[in-house]
C-alpha cells in the first residue's frame, strides 16, 4: 500500500487537547487499499450524456480515464437521459465538488446522476486535469465502486481532492487494483460476468450518495480553524427529511443539538440547533450515503460545523467531524461505527 497516512485524524496531542479539555479517541483498523463495489450496470458499454455542454469536456476526460484502461466501455454524449447523465451545479452550502446519486435494483445499477459542483471547480486552484480527476472520481461511483480508506491516496477513488494545506490529496487516475476490480466487474466474457459475486441479495433496493470531498481536513486544528461553530452537545430529536419528494440528491436528515459547550462560534450554551446530516427518507424512499451516520437521540457529541444560508448546520465533511463520547472520550463516529459492528460479529 503506498502513501500511507497516520489513521483518519492526529487528535489533540498537547497544548491543543489542554486547551479545549477534551480527550479524542481513534480506534486502529486494518485497512485494505483494495476498493469495494456497490453493484454494476447490466451492461459493460454505457453511454453518459452531459446537460451542460460547457463541462462536458470535463466528464470527457474524467470518463476516459475508465474507457481507455479497463472494460467499462463508456462513452459521452451532449443531452438529457433519464438514466445516466452528468450535470452542472453551484452549491456554497455543501463541502463536495462532485456527488453521484445512484439506484442500485437487485445488485444492478439503472440510474446515475453526476454533479459537478461548480462552486468549487471554478477556483483557480482547479486546473483541467484536477476537475478531471473528480469528474472521474464520480464516474468510478456511477460504475459501482466506493471509497477507499482515508488513508490510501494511491486511487481515484480517495474521498478528498485536496488537503487542508492546498496540496492535491487523490491520485488523478485509477490504480492497478481500481483497474482489477473494475475488469472483475465487466468481464469481457459473459461467462464470466455470471461468476462476479458482488455479495447482494436479491431484495435490494436502494439510492445512495457518492461525494468527492473538496478538502481533507487532517487534524482537529485544520478542523477548528474551518468550522464556524464547535460545540460539545447532546441529540435532542431526529426531525426528518425536509427536501422535495424525488429530489434524491438534497435528501438530508434533522436533527436537534443542544448545546452543552461552546468551544468556537456565537451560540449560547442550552441552546438547540439544527444540524443536517445527508441522506434521509420521505417515508417511501431511503437514501444513503456511506460519508454520514445519522446521529439517535441522547448521543453526547463534539461538532466541528459550518452553517448553511438556511441556518442550520452541517458537519464538515460528514462523518469526519462527529465524534462521540464513550468510554471517557470522544471518538470519531466512523471508526466507533466500526466498533459496534466488532461487537455484533463478537456476539453471533
Amino acid at each position: 500500500m503506498s502513501n500511507i497516512k497516520s489513521k483518519k485524524k492526529k487528535l489533540l496531542s498537547g497544548s491543543f487537547s489542554v486547551l479545549l479539555g477534551l480527550t479524542l479517541l481513534v480506534s486502529s483498523s486494518s485497512v485494505s487499499a483494495t476498493v469495494n463495489t456497490f453493484g454494476k450496470w447490466s451492461n459493460r458499454t454505457q453511454t453518459m450524456y452531459a446537460v451542460t455542454t460547457a463541462s462536458q469536456t470535463h466528464w470527457s476526460n474524467g470518463a476516459a480515464k475508465w474507457k481507455n484502461s479497463t472494460n467499462y466501455n463508456i462513452s459521452v454524449a451532449s443531452g438529457l437521459n433519464s438514466t445516466y447523465y452528468s450535470q452542472d451545479v453551484n452549491k456554497s452550502d455543501v463541502d463536495w465538488d462532485g456527488l453521484c446519486t445512484f439506484t442500485v435494483n437487485n445488485g444492478i445499477i439503472s440510474k446515475a446522476i453526476l454533479n459537478l459542483n461548480t462552486y468549487y471547480t471554478s477556483q483557480s486552484k482547479y486546473t483541467s486535469s484536477i476537475i478531471a480527476g473528480v469528474t472521474g472520481h464520480e464516474i468510478g461511483h456511477s460504475l459501482g465502486l466506493e471509497h477507499t480508506s482515508v488513508v490510501e491516496t494511491s486511487s481515484i477513488m480517495h474521498p478528498y481532492t485536496f488537503n487542508s494545506n492546498g496540496t492535491i490529496e487523490r491520485a488523478l487516475n485509477p490504480s492497478a487494483s481500481d483497474k482489477t476490480v473494475v475488469n472483475n466487474l465487466y468481464p469481457l466474457s459473459k461467462l464470466a460476468a455470471n461468476r462476479v459475486d458482488l455479495g447482494l441479495s436479491s431484495e435490494d433496493i436502494s439510492i445512495h450518495l457518492e461525494p468527492s470531498w473538496a478538502v481533507y481536513y487532517e487534524d482537529e486544528a485544520a478542523l477548528m480553524k474551518a468550522a464556524d461553530l464547535v460545540i460539545r452537545g447532546r441529540v435532542a430529536e431526529k426531525i426528518g427529511n425536509k427536501a422535495a419528494k424525488g429530489n434524491y440528491s438534497n435528501y438530508n436528515t434533522l436533527v436537534n443539538i443542544q448545546v452543552s459547550d461552546v468551544i468556537k462560534g456565537t451560540k449560547m450554551v442550552g441552546e438547540n440547533i439544527a444540524m443536517s446530516q445527508m441522506g434521509g427518507t420521505d417515508g417511501k424512499v431511503e437514501v444513503y450515503s456511506d460519508s454520514s451516520t445519522h446521529l439517535k437521540e441522547k448521543q453526547e457529541v463534539l461538532l466541528f460545523l459550518r452553517q448553511s444560508s438556511d441556518g442550520t448546520f452541517r458537519p464538515i465533511n460528514e462523518d469526519d467531524s462527529i465524534f462521540l463520547l464513550e468510554d471517557g472520550g470522544y471518538h470519531n463516529i466512523a471508526d466507533q461505527q466500526l466498533i459496534n459492528e466488532k461487537k455484533i460479529l463478537s456476539n453471533l
